[in-house]
This record gives C-alpha cells, sequence and structure tokens, in this order.
C-alpha cells in the first residue's frame, strides 16, 4: 500500500511559529486519558521528535506557505467548511507533522497522529488543517472538538476519511454506470486505515441519508475489525439493506473498491 500522505498532516498557520514540545505532550496528556506517554527525543530550532508510546513522530515548521494548488481542491470539495478557501488562502506557514510508519494496527496510528496534531493545534495560531490520508482540510476548533469525542468505539471518521456526495446528472454514463439522477458516493480515506474503499454509484434519496448509512457502514468496519466481502449483505433499517459488491471503481478500473447496491429488505 503505497500512499506517501499515509500518516502525514499539514497544521496550517496564520505565522510562522513552532510549538514547545511540552505544551503540546501536556495537552494531549490532559485531553487523552488513555493517550501514550509522549517523550521528546530532539529539537531545533525547527523541528521536534519524539516517541508516542512505540511511535516515532516529527513536527517541523515549514515557513512559507502551502502552494494553493494543494489546498484549491480540498477547500472546494469541503462541503462541511464552505469559507475553507477564504480562511486558508492567506496562510503564512505550516507544521508538517508525520508518524512514522513502522507497522503495526492502523487505528492506533492515526490515533495517535490525531492526538499529536490536536495538540499542536491547540497551541499554535493555526487557521486549519489538512489530514494527508483523506486529503480534508478541517477548521482548527471543529477539528479538535471531534478529535476530542475519539473512542475506541466512536472514531472520528470524518477527520479521517473524505466521504464525498456528488449529485448524479441524468444521462451521463460513467464506465458503464448510467446514471438516472440522485446522488452518487466514494470515499477516501479508508484504505490508508487497511480497508478498501467505499462507492455508491446511485442512491435514490437524501443525499444526508446516504451520507449517514455509508459513514456507519464505514465505522462498522473499522470498529468491530471486519472486512465487507463479495454479496455481503447489511441491514441497515427494518425496511432498507445493503448488498456489497468486489467491483471496480466508477473512476479507475484497475482500482477495486466495495459497491454498495441499496435494496428493499423484502426483496
Amino acid at each position: 500500500m503505497d500512499n506517501p500522505l499515509r500518516w502525514l498532516a499539514l497544521v496550517i498557520l496564520e505565522e510562522a511559529e513552532l510549538p514547545e514540545f511540552e505544551q503540546v505532550a501536556r495537552y494531549v496528556a490532559e485531553n487523552y486519558v488513555d493517550a501514550p506517554t509522549m517523550t521528546v527525543a530532539g529539537t531545533t530550532d525547527n523541528l521536534f521528535t519524539c516517541t508516542i508510546g512505540e511511535y516515532t513522530a516529527a513536527v517541523t515548521l515549514v515557513p512559507r506557505p502551502i502552494p494553493w494548488s494543494q489546498l484549491e481542491g480540498p477547500c472546494a470539495t469541503a462541503w462541511f467548511w464552505p469559507t475553507a478557501a477564504d480562511a486558508l488562502r492567506e496562510h503564512q506557514a505550516h507544521l508538517l507533522v508525520t508518524l512514522v510508519d513502522e507497522g503495526g494496527k492502523e487505528i492506533p496510528k492515526s490515533t495517535a497522529l490525531t492526538q499529536l496534531v490536536a495538540g499542536v493545534v491547540a497551541n499554535t495560531r493555526s487557521c486549519g488543517v489538512f489530514w494527508g490520508p483523506g486529503r480534508l482540510v478541517h477548521p482548527p476548533q471543529a477539528f479538535l472538538d471531534q478529535a476530542a469525542q475519539l473512542a475506541s468505539d466512536d472514531l472520528p471518521l470524518f477527520l479521517w476519511i473524505d466521504f464525498r456526495v456528488e449529485h448524479n446528472d441524468k444521462g451521463h454514463t460513467d464506465k458503464g454506470h448510467t446514471d438516472t439522477g440522485g446522488t452518487r458516493l466514494f470515499t477516501t480515506g479508508l484504505e490508508a486505515l487497511g480497508y478498501t474503499e467505499l462507492e455508491v454509484a446511485e442512491f435514490q434519496g437524501d443525499p444526508q441519508t446516504l451520507l449517514e448509512y455509508s459513514y456507519n457502514i464505514a465505522h462498522y468496519q473499522l470498529s468491530q475489525s471486519k472486512e465487507i466481502n463479495e454479496g455481503d449483505t447489511i441491514g441497515l433499517t427494518e425496511e432498507i439493506q445493503v448488498v456489497a459488491h468486489r467491483s471496480p471503481s466508477m473512476f479507475d478500473e484497475t482500482l477495486e473498491v466495495v459497491a454498495l447496491e441499496f435494496q428493499s429488505a423484502s426483496e
């Protein structure tokens, strides 16, 4: 699995500043009672390295803006943050927050990176966060609020995964899928967590309902460590069920996804 953004986040800054390691470690210890102990390994004017339990991490100050070409797309698709472009366009610097991938389970690593990023955000004048694995941007306070709720049975998937809901134009055909209106959905970020991305080619109903169903299916996989296989049927309500198919992506036939087909539970 080759994803250069897999364990990387960018804390976007109003001005160049590197927080003190002690401040970051104190925030993590005070706000996450089950967090592993953080120990500093080295510091310079522009970076610190540390261990977080069994993981190695680094926070590096880059005293220049992130190229706008890298943020423009995530800002445009941030449906939950409509003012993202205005908030981030004039930023002056950023912090590169990385977790060294030394093997092990993905959820604990994503959790450790989330807690480290939260500690950095809480101790800087941050105007946003770019979460690399999901290619998402988040407002600082929303990131802190969602990270604060992190638990093994309540994973902050909206921080980690892009659940992209799009309108289908009637009559448009995309790699064998004929759109008849409604909406479609695809995820980015599940692969970094060790699971196959989800896609819904067509959904006739409320887009918010599609988002909630897909979120619940993804959360079930991650919290229960359960992969979805070809032909699996998942009951969502008394009336609605989902049948899963392993199939090529709507966007790239070389990629396998879990395609979700919504059906009446009586079928």
